[in-house]
């Protein structure tokens, strides 16, 4: 495998992942009650669902919702960390010269609450408000490689949840979970990980299979 670049997702791959989604699902569902919302709930993430019904709503609720979420984020943030070999990793993949990248459906201000310094040179960082569409679309991933200026084939995409696998392979790059987050091997397996991990530590050693 000629691999030229590591895309990483963030929470629950290279930090702990605090964010309660069920609790904050409820609150975007409460404010759209208030809103006179009474049909059934659109199916899938909560990201879509709030634009799903914004679309019904209205661009007041959308702004709301997002603030909400934002807010959730950064508070947890505030309470999150980064897992102990997560700089120690980054660093050495970039003495390695590979491209290195982090995508992520968090918001800016909350990982850079956690990791200040993920804006250093050599590392490039897309937020979900960098991008027009956020994975599992695969334009954010291929976003992240026009930047990297690598081919999603050469490209291994580390993380820890069934919809990182799903939309590296939608990308056409190499899909690497790790167990680290809230999902078994079982579940990214399942997803199509062609490798999977207890955690992103051993990342560099455990590639060397894939050649």
């Amino acid at each position: 495998m000629p691999l030229q670049a590591i895309i990483f997702d963030f929470d629950g791959t290279l930090a702990e992942l605090n964010i309660d989604f069920d609790r904050l699902r409820g609150e975007v569902r409460a404010q759209a009650r208030l809103e006179g919302f009474s049909g059934e709930w659109p199916d899938g993430y909560l990201l879509e669902e709030v634009e799903a019904l914004a679309a019904i709503l209205g661009d007041g609720f959308g702004r709301k919702s997002m603030a909400l979420i934002q807010e959730a984020e950064i508070e947890a943030a505030r309470r999150s960390s980064l897992f102990s070999f997560t700089k120690g990793l980054l660093a050495e993949i970039r003495q390695l010269n590979y491209g290195l990248a982090v995508i992520s459906r968090n918001c800016g201000p909350a990982i850079r609450t956690v990791f200040p310094e993920i804006d250093d040179d050599g590392l490039v960082f897309l937020p979900r408000e960098a991008v027009a569409k956020t994975k599992p679309h695969p334009g954010h991933l291929l976003a992240a490689c026009a930047a990297l200026e690598v081919r999603p084939e050469d490209s291994v995409v580390v993380g820890d949840h069934p919809m990182d696998i799903t939309t590296a392979l939608a990308a056409g790059c190499v899909a690497v979970g790790v167990a680290s987050g809230r999902m078994s091997e079982d579940n990214l397996r399942a997803a199509g990980a062609a490798l999977v991990l207890p955690d992103a530590s051993d990342l560099l050693v455990r590639l060397e299979t894939l050649a």
